[in-house]
């Protein structure tokens, strides 16, 4: 057998086996993103929390797009849900900083306006 037609037999060969190697990584992979889920999804509903003191606690579920107002002492904040995620849209307190937090919709997020006594927290559901 010739020099040439020894390597022609081995490149379909090594082509062969790359090929069977990445079909088994790509099943693999595959396998474990059915097994643990896709990135970013989570077993477990996440709800707002609000806390206006003195005991005055609602959970305010983020998986519906709703607006909350609430009168608290001289202040009205407005607090919206809007594609799983909640924010203080408007506080009536001097300051607006509240406002300034953004978008929560991970657990352990928090966002608070101090002149009203309104603490706003993500957590996981029970």
């Amino acid at each position: 057998m010739s020099k040439a037609n020894a390597e022609g037999t081995k490149k379909p060969r090594r082509w062969l086996v790359n090929a069977l190697f990445a079909a088994v990584v790509l099943l693999a992979a595959g396998g474990l993103w059915l097994a643990l889920g896709r990135p970013g999804q989570t077993e477990q509903q996440v709800v707002a929390v609000a806390d206006f003191g003195m005991g005055a606690v609602e959970t305010l579920p983020l998986d519906a797009d709703c607006d909350y107002y609430y009168e608290v002492g001289e202040y009205i904040v407005h607090l919206q849900v809007k594609d799983g995620a909640v924010a203080f849209i408007d506080s009536q307190c001097p300051d607006h900083v509240c406002e300034d937090f953004g978008w929560l919709s991970q657990p352990g997020q928090w966002a608070c306006c101090v002149p009203a006594g309104v603490y706003l927290s993500v957590e996981q559901a029970e």
